[in-house]
C-alpha cells in the first residue's frame, strides 16, 4: 500500500522522501515491503525489502534489501547488502558489507568486503579487507586488511588476524 493511503501512519513516515513505497501498518508497527527510501528518519518497524538510499535509522528490524548510505543507530540486521554508511550500534546477523564505518555493535556472521571497524564484537564471518582498530574477535576467517588494535577471544591460527597490540 502507498504511504498516503495508510490510516494512522506515524508522522516520521509521512515526512520521509520515498518512491514506490509498499508499506503496511500491522498492530501499530510499520512494515516496509519494498520501494525506495530516499531520505528521512526511520524510528522503528520492520524492513522486509527495498532500497535505502540515505537517512537515519534509529531502531527496528532489517530483513532484506540494499543499504546505500546513511546512519544506522540501533536495531537488528538479518540479511541484505550494505554498500556504505555509518553503523553506530546494533546486531548484524548475516549479509554482505561492502564499505562503510562500523563504530560499535555485535557482528554474528556474513562477509565484510571493505571499510573501517572501530569497536564491537565479531562472533563469526569472513573478513576480506579493511581496517580493524579495536574490538573483540571470537572466530571467523580473516584474509586481508590491517589489524591495529583489539582482543582475540579464541585463537585459531588458520582463521585469525595477526595481533599488533
Amino acid at each position: 500500500m502507498r504511504i498516503e493511503e495508510l490510516e494512522n501512519a506515524p508522522q516520521w513516515l509521512l515526512d520521509a522522501d520515498t518512491a514506490f513505497a509498499n508499506v503496511e501498518i500491522i498492530d501499530g508497527i510499520v512494515h516496509w515491503n519494498g520501494g525506495i527510501w530516499k531520505e528521512g528518519i526511520w524510528h522503528n518497524g520492520v524492513w522486509k525489502d527495498g532500497i535505502w538510499e540515505n537517512g537515519v535509522w534509529y531502531d527496528g528490524i532489517w530483513d532484506n534489501g540494499t543499504w546505500d548510505n546513511g546512519v544506522w543507530n540501533e536495531g537488528i540486521w538479518y540479511k541484505g547488502t550494505w554498500k556504505s554508511g555509518v553503523w553506530v550500534n546494533g546486531v548484524w546477523r548475516t549479509g554482505t558489507w561492502l564499505d562503510g564505518t562500523w563504530k560499535d555493535g555485535l557482528w554474528k556472521g556474513g562477509t565484510w568486503e571493505d571499510g573501517t571497524w572501530k569497536n564491537g564484537v565479531w562472533e563469526d564471518g569472513i573478513w576480506q579487507d579493511g581496517d580493524w582498530r579495536n574490538g573483540k574477535w571470537h572466530k571467523g576467517l580473516w584474509y586481508r586488511g590491517t589489524w591495529k588494535k583489539g582482543k582475540i577471544a579464541r585463537f585459531f591460527p588458520s582463521d585469525m588476524p595477526p595481533s599488533n597490540d
